[in-house]
């Protein structure tokens, strides 16, 4: 209720402000400075240390250079500071050509005497992969990077030329480009690195005072508060207007509304739902900037419990809220489905056979729950018709559940999945109704956390309405990753920050499943599979896509076969996503999404006052 008394205040609080900040912006600003305020703590000034993240990308495309670069309309990767001259080998040997006359920062520690060669871009990988690199260090020391499988296929990185590189892998994959054009993959300065060792510097140095290739280049930095930049004269690119850049974050969310309101704050990164409400009720001098990475927040399941060890369990338990009402009381209705994402309505996505009503001896509170659960389960049995015309051109093992009852279908079939039937969900009832489950959401700064507490408050309430009992019980950081790999659980909410191929994939790979490392990063976006089950049919269906254009009908196809035995199984629930999306006051123009969701400023200026609309 609190919220909704407060609203009305923040709009007029927010009206006065703007005006107040519109009032200082005709009186003058500085137009060589630009102040960028996330939400995202800055822990490194080397994307490779961070998760993906709003500030690690705009660091990254500030700072830095990278092998490959996103084509952002085609999302192809595209030649950067290095060009693919070829691939041999059976695919396993991939030869990079290197940019010359790109030149590196400088700081107190270090001045440059040549320019970026191979052996930079040498040892940027090498630390990560090879133990007897002075700055390798342990492989969750590199939150995103540590999770993809790439990492692990890598044999070596090796100079074949002065601007020539070699990646030699273990076995053909198309997913190395990629790799090389992440936001996490920046080029760092070998001849830097030499002279840390050479002035025994501590090795942290390298990650912590940055020396890049990009745009800007550090000049301050206090960690977890902010970092300055300024503009790098050398830049072998288009030169920046703004001269000054301001990094810098806060862990309350009403404070980062507020400063943007008083001029303290140019851009700010991903309001939260609360804040994009009330932001369409004030006038309209900001711009809001959308970028389709995603921030999925799901349950995650502990099949390893016998109280959760099947899918009819499981469904039985996610069919007690409904999506539309969790979106409408946490995210304001500003959230999206992540089930949208794969062409399906959600209110299809969990379905009971609505059946005969046959069995006598069901308890009074047994009918109240069905009548409750069931009340709009208006469906038909499903029949399972496997065509003897249909051809498995990937898999021979896929359920007959999961296969639709004709040749391959046109893409954007509906599910075939298997509909609880009447008796699958009492018992399950039964069983769910013996247990008081343990919902976990875990402490940390980070402003969307905050949604988990109300998504767990939300869910505790509808699952005590249905006569389930639960706790909410809240972990710190470190506490809670130690609990899920270990599988002290019984469901937990989690974020995802992904892109949409590998959003649900990272959270059920068998592969990820088996790793020793922990996956959960700093802000608890979860990459690994912790759930205790995957599935070598969905593994082999994920492997085959990888070598597939997202675009191909037989690659819509498969995912679509994936999602139909998800839905039966169901480790994970997808709940709603948030797009990435950035607020900047209105005479802020240029400023352009990074493919993972940071901010390039390499072409914002700040107009002025006689510059024409």
């Amino acid at each position: 209720m609190r919220i909704f008394v407060f609203l009305p205040l923040l709009v007029l609080l927010g009206m006065s402000l703007l005006a107040g900040a519109e009032a200082s912006a005709s009186e003058g600003i500085n137009r060589d400075s630009l102040i960028y305020c996330s939400e995202r703590n800055i822990s490194h000034m080397n994307p490779q240390r961070h998760p993906i993240s709003s500030m690690a990308s705009s660091i990254s495309f500030a700072v830095y250079d990278r092998l490959l670069s996103i084509d952002p309309q085609t999302k192809a990767t595209r030649s950067a500071v290095g060009t693919l001259e070829r691939i041999y080998h059976n695919d396993t040997i991939y030869v990079f050509d290197i940019a010359k006359n790109i030149s590196f920062h400088s700081n107190e520690f270090f001045t440059p005497t040549r320019k970026l060669n191979a052996e930079d871009v040498v040892f940027s990988f090498d630390r990560i992969i090879n133990k007897d690199n002075p700055f390798y260090r342990p492989l969750e020391d590199f939150p995103y990077i540590s999770h993809m499988d790439i990492v692990n296929n890598l044999i070596s990185v090796r100079a074949v030329g002065p601007y020539k590189v070699e990646f030699r892998l273990k076995q053909p994959t198309n997913l190395l480009q990629s790799f090389l054009a992440t936001d996490n993959s920046v080029i760092l300065s070998k001849e830097y690195a030499d002279t840390i060792l050479k002035k025994n510097l501590p090795k942290e140095t390298i990650d912590h005072y940055a020396i890049g290739t990009g745009p800007y280049t550090q000049y301050n930095f206090l960690r977890g508060r902010y970092v300055k930049l300024k503009r790098f004269p050398e830049y072998h690119g288009h030169r920046p207007e703004i001269r000054n850049l301001i990094l810098t974050n806060s862990y309350r969310a009403n404070k980062l509304l507020y400063k943007m309101f008083t001029g303290e704050c140019h851009i700010i990164s991903n309001p939260t739902a609360s804040q994009m409400s009330f932001l369409q009720k004030v006038p309209k001098d900001f711009n809001l900037i959308r970028k389709n990475t995603l921030n999925g927040t799901f349950i995650i399941y502990n099949t390893k419990k016998p109280y959760l060890s099947t899918g009819a369990l499981r469904r039985t338990l996610s069919s007690m809220f409904s999506l539309e009402d969790l979106n409408r009381s946490v995210f304001f209705d500003q959230g999206h489905y992540i089930v949208e994402l794969f062409d399906e309505d959600p209110s299809n996505f969990l379905k009971i056979q609505k059946g005969n009503a046959s069995a006598s001896d069901r308890t009074t509170s047994e009918k109240d729950v069905e009548r409750e659960l069931l009340r709009e389960a208006d469906v038909k049995p499903l029949t399972y018709e496997k065509s003897d015309k249909f051809v498995n051109m990937f898999n021979e093992d896929i359920p007959d559940y999961a296969i639709p009852k004709k040749d391959l279908p046109e893409p954007g079939h509906e599910l075939f999945a298997h509909e609880l039937s009447r008796q699958e969900y009492i018992e399950a009832y039964e069983t769910l109704k013996q247990q008081e489950l343990e919902i976990t959401i875990f402490q940390s700064n980070v402003i969307s956390n905050t949604a988990h507490s109300k998504i767990a408050q939300f869910l505790k309430s509808n699952f005590e309405k249905k006569g389930l009992r639960a706790r909410i019980k809240t972990y710190r950081t470190n506490q809670g990753q130690n609990r899920i790999k270990k599988g002290l659980f019984d469901l937990a909410i989690v974020n995802v920050y992904s892109d949409s191929e590998s959003l649900i994939y990272q959270m059920i790979s068998c592969r990820q499943n088996n790793r020793r490392r922990s996956s959960l990063s700093s802000n608890i976006s979860y990459t690994g599979n912790y759930t205790g089950w995957c599935n070598d049919t969905v593994e082999n269906m994920y492997e085959d896509l990888s070598y597939l254009d997202k675009n191909d009908p037989d690659a819509i196809r498969l995912q679509k076969y994936i999602m139909n035995i998800l839905v039966n199984e169901m480790p994970v629930y997808p709940l709603i996503y948030n797009l990435n999306l950035f607020v900047a006051m209105e005479y802020v123009e240029g400023l352009e999404p990074t493919p993972y969701g940071g901010v390039s400023f390499i072409n914002a200026r700040i107009k002025h006052e006689g510059d024409k609309k």
